[in-house]
């Protein structure tokens, strides 16, 4: 699979959970402003997405970056299914994450990048209360692209704790998913 670089995407190293949380910390602290350096919740979320990265076998990280927004943290991986997508998958797909993503989905959908590989969509506002009566801790966006007729999935998770900015945060990553061409090798 290859993907092209987008404007207000950085990628960061991924060769140890160090360098990956090292760079992360950076980027940010760039994005936001020397005082972001003060922040202990900096580095606290840059290891979080470092260490979960790296169990999940991640090929991208990165910080996603625009004017109008706060920084968010993107992560993506290509997974396999076990048997090749039929002409469905993506409607199975969708269906299954509107029924089983739980309260914290706020919308699913599907759609098709300019390649026509189809993509769901899965929009989640995360809450740190158990009774969900307090606000938002987050905003996390899901975006899964399918290789029709074959097994190839690629996954891309973008995460912002502030959600400031989501909409155009979004739309840095909706630029990426649409250069997914799952029929050119990665450079």
């Amino acid at each position: 699979m290859k993907l092209a670089a987008v404007k207000g995407i950085t990628p960061v190293s991924t060769r140890s959970v160090e360098d990956t949380e090292r760079e992360l910390t950076q980027l940010i602290i760039e994005a936001r402003g020397a005082e972001a350096a003060h922040d202990p919740g900096v580095a606290l979320a840059a290891r979080d997405a470092a260490e979960l990265a790296h169990e999940n076998g991640a090929g991208l990280v990165a910080l996603v970056a625009h004017p109008g927004a706060d920084p968010g943290v993107l992560v993506g991986m290509t997974v396999a299914a076990d048997a090749p997508h039929g002409p469905d998958a993506a409607a199975e797909l969708r269906a299954y994450l509107a029924d089983a993503g739980g309260p914290d989905i706020r919308e699913v959908t599907e759609a098709r990048t300019t390649r026509g590989y189809p993509v769901v969509i899965a929009e989640r506002l995360l809450v740190g209360d158990p009774l969900r009566t307090g606000p938002p801790t987050g905003c996390q966006l899901q975006a899964v692209v399918l290789e029709p007729g074959g097994r190839g999935m690629a996954v891309f998770t973008l995460h912002s704790v502030t959600g400031r900015g989501w909409l155009e945060l979004a739309a840095v990553l909706g630029d990426l998913v649409s250069t997914v061409d799952f029929h050119s090798p990665s450079p």
